[in-house]
């Protein structure tokens, strides 16, 4: 008899129930009772909280409205919360709440030539005869830009975006080194170009510098920066209403020097706070302050100068606030037309993003990709499971005879398949990863564990079901295990056997018995 791996699946289901949950970041959806669930889940019809608040507004009654802190979806009658509008992901069933948030104007060739030529003249700051110090001392402000204007410049295979992460490593140990009295501000700048360039400001050789602006901005006494506020909530620092206070208070500050530039960024730091689930804001204030900064435009499109201009034009794409009351054509040329000759850094950064169609609201470290997850990683991530769920005993050994095993003890949710926990083994350890091919329409695996399947020899993949106290031989199984659920108990068979037929229906079945799943593997 040829000896062929063989996998044992053993699990023992223990029921016992948790609600799934997810931090309560800007993307999630906050229950009335407090906890946050998926995106995925508002208006699935599947009621993921436990209060059914995820469907409540999902089927309106003609004669209904949608409550405060929601809004309508065109031609549906669905709510979404309104800090969903234009944020880049449909919530809508017919998508309008993601279908005209693009500034048109910007289409126009002229502005995309802008775009363009601002892109090309921060890349020309850049110092190629010098070895070190090749960006300059707004380093931060120009990896922020040029992130907002293509966040595939800090991918990879990106040589700018690598030489822009290296040198605000060696700036920012050069800062410290020599005085860590560096400014509030300019803390938050670090931080914001740390995020696009894919660093972690949290951890920046055991510095915490999102936990440093944080002390200092709840020390800044009677009048805080909202540049500060806004950082700290792109970064994902947990926010409270005592932000709320003080970015109001920073908008109402008339006395400050330039007045309509803070008003714009208090703007946009009141709109990441009111994304926050954790958060009630009254949104008539934040109507109310980008109605005050549209009043501010003079006739020929400017709001005091060309960089102010740019920062309010930012400010009013929450929501598309611009579309009403606002002059965005005349904006956009005014813009245009400064950035043609002359560049300030100052101008540039923040026309930029405009010419984007994006703002400071959008800096994130969304786009970076994450580096492979450690065996140990991956395990925590396994056993972390919030809801109904299965422990799941798989085994692994050579031949018949069970003589050397390795076994993995995980945790998967109640509904998962075989397909998620051979999955989820091989997140766990790569060599247990199995492929697949898909025949008429029925996905099929064709090799596990690094066993292959094999023409020649004739040797294919097959799961097959016995029953729980039977001796008998098992039954080839119709249902396929990606679409068969760890729901039940019973004998699993998964089987390396001869076949002269390759489309026999691979699957398992399984039976139920006093709440326990038992399993047995062999390959023959």
């Amino acid at each position: 008899m040829t000896e062929i791996a063989g996998v044992l699946f053993l699990w023992n289901i223990l029921l016992y129930v948790k609600a799934l949950s997810v931090p309560c970041t800007p993307y999630a959806f906050r229950c009335l009772s407090g906890k946050c669930i998926p995106r995925s889940g508002y208006c699935n019809w599947k009621g993921d909280c436990s209060d059914n608040a995820d469907e409540a507004y999902c089927n309106l009654d003609p004669l209904e409205s949608c409550p405060t802190g929601w809004s309508l979806c065109e031609r549906s009658d669905q709510c979404f919360p309104s800090h969903w509008l234009c944020d880049g992901r449909k919530d809508c069933r017919d998508g309008s709440d993601e279908a005209n948030c693009a500034i048109k104007d910007l289409k126009d060739p002229r502005f995309v030539a802008g775009k363009e030529r601002l892109i090309s003249w921060f890349k020309q700051r850049r110092k190629s005869g010098s070895a070190v110090d090749k960006w300059g001392v707004q380093l931060h402000r120009v990896a922020v830009a040029l992130y907002l204007a293509d966040e595939s410049i800090f991918s990879p295979d990106n040589s700018t975006g690598q030489e822009i992460s290296y040198e605000l490593t060696i700036q920012l140990l050069r800062r410290f080194s020599k005085d860590k009295k560096m400014s509030s501000q300019e803390l938050a700048l670090y931080i914001h170009a740390m995020m696009v360039a894919c660093m972690d400001p949290r951890d920046f050789y055991g510095d915490n510098l999102v936990l440093e602006l944080r002390k200092r901005t709840e020390c800044s006494g009677n009048y805080t920066n909202p540049f500060q506020i806004l950082v700290l909530c792109n970064a994902g620092d947990t926010m409270t209403s005592w932000d709320v206070d003080r970015v109001t208070a920073a908008y109402n500050s008339q006395h400050r020097p330039f007045w309509t530039d803070t008003q714009a960024l208090a703007s946009l730091a009141l709109a990441c706070l009111s994304s926050r689930p954790n958060l009630v804001t009254d949104e008539r204030i934040l109507k109310a302050m980008l109605h005050e900064l549209k009043r501010r435009q003079f006739r020929n499109g400017t709001v005091d100068n060309v960089k102010t201009t740019a920062l309010v034009v930012q400010a009013l794409l929450i929501h598309d606030s611009f579309k009403k009351d606002f002059d965005i054509e005349l904006a956009l040329r005014s813009i245009l037309e400064s950035v043609k000759n002359n560049i300030s850094l100052l101008n540039a950064y923040y026309a930029l993003p405009v010419l984007s169609n994006t703002s400071l609201l959008n800096v994130s470290s969304s786009h970076c990709r994450r580096a492979p997850e450690t065996e140990a990683e991956a395990l925590a991530k396994a056993l972390d499971v919030n809801e109904e769920a299965v422990s799941v005993q798989y085994s692994v050994w050579m031949g018949d005879k069970i003589e050397l095993a390795r076994t993995w003890r995980i945790q998967m949710r109640q509904n998962s398949s075989v397909y998620d926990v051979i999955e989820t083994v091989s997140r766990i350890d790569s060599r247990q990863k199995a492929e697949y091919s898909v025949v008429e329409g029925k996905p099929f695996v064709t090799s596990l564990g690094g066993l292959e399947d094999d023409p020649e020899t004739g040797t294919f993949w097959f799961v097959h079901l016995r029953a729980l106290k039977s001796d008998g031989q098992p039954e080839l199984m119709k249902q396929t295990f990606f679409t068969l659920n760890l729901s039940s108990k019973a004998t699993i068979c998964v089987k390396a056997k001869k076949s002269s037929q390759r489309t026999v229906p691979q699957g398992m079945g399984h039976e139920m018995t006093e709440g326990k799943l038992r399993a047995s593997g062999f390959f023959k």
